[in-house]
């Protein structure tokens, strides 16, 4: 999908990881099936979301309504891929649900000017298949660009996540 500026792709990765979030941490708080959050959430009035965002430290509420926010002015097509997103997240163990969030919460403390950099490799092995990534993941300009933490994020999102 065509991207409008590193901004909006960065905005776009981290909406994807916020919704699963949340999502899944209504679903064990709430010990609901994670596509019925997710279809209750889009049925709630504002008021009911507002009633379920109270229950949260106001930190947290205030980034899930930012991202909330965020969300509703993206175009449809990239609110679908994000929705695409969250349901192949939703799919994933726990266990693979837990390294992706470790894996963005890494992303987000990486200095801004390698961020893009990161997202950008990660959007085109995303597109691969599992050979083509390994073969990516094997070469020696892949270990040359990205430091060993960064070379994680990827090698993780881009497994777990693939398109």
């Amino acid at each position: 999908m065509p991207c409008n500026s590193k901004r909006s792709t960065l905005l776009r990765f981290g909406l994807a990881i916020l919704l699963a979030t949340l999502l899944v941490a209504a679903a064990s708080a709430q010990s609901q099936p994670q596509a019925n959050l997710v279809e209750r959430w889009n049925r709630m009035s504002p008021e009911e979301r507002e009633r379920e965002l109270a229950k949260l430290p106001p930190e947290r509420a205030r980034q899930i309504r930012l991202g909330i926010q965020r969300y509703n002015q993206l175009p449809p097509e990239e609110q679908q891929a994000l929705r695409e997103r969250y349901q192949t997240f939703s799919r994933l163990p726990p266990e693979k649900q837990q390294i992706i969030r470790d894996r963005l919460r890494e992303f987000r403390q990486l200095p801004l000017e390698r961020r893009p950099i990161v997202h950008r490799e990660v959007e085109q092995l995303r597109l691969l298949t599992e050979a083509q990534r390994q073969a990516r993941f094997d070469g020696a300009e892949f270990r040359s660009r990205f430091t060993p933490q960064e070379q994680q994020i990827i090698r993780d999102v881009s497994t777990y996540l693939p398109k």
